[in-house]
């Protein structure tokens, strides 16, 4: 069963019809496929060998009006801020395995290395160094690789899960997404309130449902931008992945042989796994007024016509000014002590 973690809120969502489609901004790992995330608060159910559970994608409001959440829906966003999130991601997770070691979550891009030219590269390694060393002063420990260090090694960038703002922990399932407003700790569903625990480093187990909490307020996956940057404002995320999709990954260390983890992940196993697509790569999604029901998908997933476009395109706003990546990065050096300090806990 299901217990309800807060009044019954209403999630209708605005729209002139009754059926009307949005494009999907990425696509949960679930057993035999995919399913399409919309970032309207849908709840979907996913199952593999390791785990089970449920994850819920909140999205801001669409610059071209396609979407704006209701106020319960946008109330998730303001949590951890300020700054307001621009999206916010809930994967409850109940493990069929006990995690071994840390739990990570991470980025990577699986098609290549990232697109950069030697001196935006230098850069960029500069800029993840110096934030990998402010992340220790938190006790983070954040790990990188720009996929050219070591033949077969994915361009990623991962930390511990232990080290973000908010965790929840429950006997039972709990409704998503989670409302709770405080802005870091852990807390446990008992007697119908959330009630904080201390965060240990053998926190996991077989026997509760854990609700991991990422979100970021500098990247628009509609748009497909890095926004709200100091003294740049905002830089396409194709500028530094091509066409490439980015794929984000909920795994420990912990596999026995490499059956168990991708070709090039080492000894990984993966628990849950979301792909967030460029918008070249996205399919339409057929919602309606109705709330979706926790574990159903959000709708029929349809291939946008936009899709079927020439993939080309992406690389060429890469090619077309040249050194239009390198003044960014020049401008980026100046602003990255702001944007340095991780989200994650102290």
């Amino acid at each position: 069963a299901i217990c309800s973690q807060h009044a019954p809120r209403d999630h209708t969502l605005q729209h002139n019809t009754c059926a009307w489609q949005m494009e999907a901004v990425g696509y949960l790992g679930v057993s035999g496929g995919q399913e399409p995330m919309t970032g309207r608060g849908e709840v979907l159910s996913f199952h593999n060998r390791l785990c089970t559970g449920t994850a819920c994608l909140v999205h801001r409001a669409h610059e071209d009006g396609t979407w704006v959440p209701p106020p319960a829906l946008a109330e998730v966003l303001e949590f951890s801020g300020p700054p307001s999130a621009c999206w916010e991601l809930q994967l409850q997770v109940r493990f069929n395995v006990v995690p071994k070691g840390e739990v990570y979550c991470g980025f990577e891009v699986r098609d290549g290395p990232l697109r950069l030219g030697g001196f935006t590269r230098m850069m960029v390694r500069t800029i993840l160094a110096f934030v990998q060393s402010l992340a220790k002063q938190h006790g983070a420990d954040i790990r990188y690789t720009l996929g050219d260090e070591k033949k077969g090694k994915r361009p990623h960038v991962s930390v511990p899960v232990t080290a973000f703002l908010r965790m929840f922990r429950s006997v039972d399932p709990v409704a998503l997404p989670i409302m709770h407003p405080e802005k870091q700790g852990t807390w446990h569903w008992s007697q119908g309130s959330w009630v904080p625990i201390k965060r240990t480093p053998n926190l996991f187990d077989t026997c509760h449902y854990f609700t991991l909490v990422f979100n970021a307020a500098n990247i628009d996956w509609h748009v497909w931008k890095l926004v709200g940057i100091p003294a740049i404002g905002s830089m396409d995320l194709s500028t530094f992945l091509g066409a490439q999709s980015l794929h984000s990954v909920v795994y420990d260390e912990g596999a026995d042989d490499h059956s168990e983890s991708p070709k090039d992940g080492g000894n990984r196993r993966v628990f849950v796994e979301v792909e967030f697509v460029p918008p070249h790569a996205r399919c339409t999604v057929d919602v309606s007024d109705k709330e979706p029901s926790a574990g159903s998908s959000s709708g029929t997933a349809q291939r946008s016509s936009q899709g079927m476009q020439d993939e080309s395109c992406c690389t060429k706003s890469l090619v077309g000014n040249p050194t239009k990546p390198m003044r960014l990065i020049r401008r980026l050096i100046f602003s990255v002590a702001c944007l340095a300090r991780p989200n994650v806990k102290k």
